[in-house]
């Protein structure tokens, strides 16, 4: 399968693991296969040892504690589905792929092929996410995923990723995305959406634009400043003009983004730039839309958002900056969709 014979390791600890690291060299981690074994098939990669992470328990783990979730890496996205500890996470795990996938596909894989298209990655980076790591040459080291992905503080072949830490939810979540059939493409873009009510703060990631998932600062500190975090009321015309005037600036951040993905026949720039625009907007709409079990239901606790200050959002600014292309309409998630359409997930 790989063109030449490659030495099988079964390491038992994540100590034995990182050891065989360091002395194989070059080598494979395989953990689901859902990217390796592809890759293999095709001949795109040769490596000279294969370290199958089954048998290494402390990868599988997963934990709570008052201020943070931990996932080991080697947690499926179908174990991740109906984690009640984190119900935006468990949403997005349920819009990934196909049942197949799920089932093998791990959190350390996601982190490991970093597709700028994965749905995980770009939750997580909504999130604030750390990855831990550990290395027979440094050892344990915890790092932000945007260092991670960006190679820094370093990404050794040696390393491995053993676990991420998650802050717990402290309000609405949501996940959405836009693409062909769930189960045969991955998403051209997606969107998520994550709202600290204790903090005051709201997080907004885009992937499928550029080579790592983006945040949209300025959208961010628009949202945050526009909520009333003091009140529990709410002004649905005056949440729809700011939801408008937040994909507008979402849309601009992704236009402006630095190492933009290559264009397709299937997603030119502009489309993605405008899709961006959309979700997001679709997104801060439903973390606020309030009452709604469907639509607006928050990420614990049922407790509803607050509402607006006095609203500043020009409406003309929330109208498609790209030539009126119309966006399809998100469907709610729970199978695979058509062409042109999307999933989506909420934490409930």
């Amino acid at each position: 399968m790989t063109g030449t014979r490659a030495a099988l390791h079964r390491p038992g600890t994540v100590g034995e693991t990182v050891r065989i690291l360091a002395e194989a060299g070059d080598a494979e981690l395989l953990a689901g296969g859902t990217d390796l074994v592809p890759a293999l098939r095709a001949g795109t990669r040769r490596p000279r040892a294969i370290v199958a992470l089954r048998r290494v328990l402390e990868l599988r783990a997963r934990g709570a504690c008052a201020q943070a979730l931990t996932i080991g890496a080697g947690v499926t996205y179908a174990e991740l589905a109906d984690w009640a500890c984190a119900p935006g996470l468990a949403a997005t795990a349920r819009a990934v792929g196909s049942a197949q996938i799920r089932n093998a596909g791990t959190v350390g894989g996601a982190l490991g092929s970093a597709n700028p298209r994965g749905d995980l990655l770009t939750f997580l980076t909504a999130a604030g996410t750390d990855v831990l790591t550990c290395s027979a040459r440094r050892g344990p080291r915890t790092a932000p995923l945007d260092d991670f992905l960006a190679g820094a503080p370093g990404r050794g072949r040696g390393e491995l990723v053993t676990a991420i830490r998650v802050p717990r939810p402290r309000g609405p979540q949501v996940f959405l995305k836009i693409g062909g059939r769930q189960a045969a493409y991955p998403a051209l873009v997606s969107c998520a959406l994550v709202v600290d009510r204790a903090g005051g703060r709201v997080s907004c990631a885009i992937g499928g634009v550029a080579s790592t998932p983006l945040r949209a600062s300025e959208a961010e500190s628009f949202a945050a400043a526009e909520i009333d975090w003091t009140s529990p009321g709410r002004d649905e015309a005056a949440w729809a003009s700011v939801a408008r005037r937040f994909g507008a600036l979402v849309a601009d951040a992704a236009r402006a983004a630095p190492a933009q993905l290559p264009e397709g026949p299937r997603d030119p720039a502009a489309y993605r730039w405008h899709a961006a625009g959309v979700l997001a907007g679709r997104a801060l709409a439903r973390c606020f839309a309030g009452g709604d079990q469907e639509h607006g239901a928050p990420a614990e606790g049922g407790a509803r958002m607050p509402h607006l200050r006095s609203s500043g959002g020009d409406q003309g600014h929330g109208e498609s900056a790209e030539g009126g292309a119309r966006m399809p309409h998100l469907r709610s998630s729970g199978g695979d969709q058509g062409p042109g359409e999307s999933t989506e997930g909420r934490g409930r």
